[in-house]
């Protein structure tokens, strides 16, 4: 996976018994983590490629603009106003991760990216509109310019320590990514807010059939970051997290594995509390 200033991620998987509140107080300025079991907060309620909706891309199958430059149109039925649109960018082996935000002209947006190997790239459009989140997405086999290299230099002094709430993740319930975030060994408390947000956090399963992006409920600045998500699929997937510090973003990756919940056995004489 791409090394963003963390080339290996130490993951603290943690488990804080004695936290069980239902949600987020945003009126706190201390982190509370959510329920595991309060799951509806925390899906992302997304239309994935809806009827209504085309996504024209300018770049053939074979090929890789000259420039390293895209346009893409998103074409609408009914129209709807855009009020936040969003590109992320992997690769069929989920080792590449870009995040960019696309320039408006007319009714075409532009961003660039230039491919570091040939490979077929998955474009992930994300899109709000007043009536929630749509996806659109779209691969796309590049040529490899060869020319992009990690600027290790960038990210030098900085740390994360992740821990994962509950220690183990299921499909369908909620997951707590807390990031603990450092620069030469002080915690950073001014994280840059993008767009009001501390941190974005985007994910895919490994056969690229589930994409997610959550940002924080609370946006404390940091050190600490909280990140609460809902993974809907089973199985191993790619978490890429970003923020802001210092004028430049900073990237940090992992591979997590959600499991499939057991299934419950109740006991006759000893019956499940009911949920009422």
């Amino acid at each position: 996976m791409k090394n963003g200033f963390v080339a290996v991620i130490v993951l603290l998987l943690f488990v804080l018994p004695s936290i069980s509140w239902a949600e987020l107080d945003l009126d706190q300025d201390v982190l509370i983590v959510p329920d595991t079991h309060n799951e509806k907060p925390y899906i992302w309620h997304v239309a994935r490629n809806p009827e209504g909706y085309e996504l024209v891309m300018n770049s053939g199958d074979q090929t890789s603009p000259a420039d390293g430059r895209f346009s893409f149109e998103v074409r609408q039925k009914q129209t709807e106003k855009i009020q936040e649109l969003h590109v992320f960018i992997t690769d069929s082996d989920l080792h590449i991760f870009q995040h960019v935000r696309p320039v408006l002209s007319g009714n075409r947006y532009s961003f660039s990216f230039s491919a570091p190997k040939t490979a077929t790239y998955r474009f992930e459009i994300v899109l709000r509109t007043e009536k929630g989140w749509l996806n659109l997405k779209k691969d796309i086999r590049l040529k490899g310019d060869g020319k992009q290299v990690d600027d290790l230099d960038k990210d030098k002094g900085y740390g994360v320590k992740v821990k994962l709430i509950p220690q183990k993740v299921y499909a369908e319930h909620v997951v707590t990514f807390l990031f603990d975030l450092t620069y030469n060994g002080v915690p950073i408390k001014d994280i840059e807010k993008v767009d009001g947000t501390d941190m974005r956090l985007a994910s895919w399963d490994e056969d690229l059939q589930e994409f997610i992006y959550v940002t924080p409920k609370q946006n404390l600045g940091g050190p600490e970051v909280a990140v609460s998500a809902v993974f809907m699929r089973p199985g191993k997937r790619a978490v890429f997290a970003e923020f802001r510090h210092r004028g430049e973003t900073r990237s940090i990756d992992m591979v997590i594995n959600a499991l499939k919940e057991p299934p419950q056995v109740t006991n006759p004489q000893n019956p499940k509390p009911s949920d009422n």
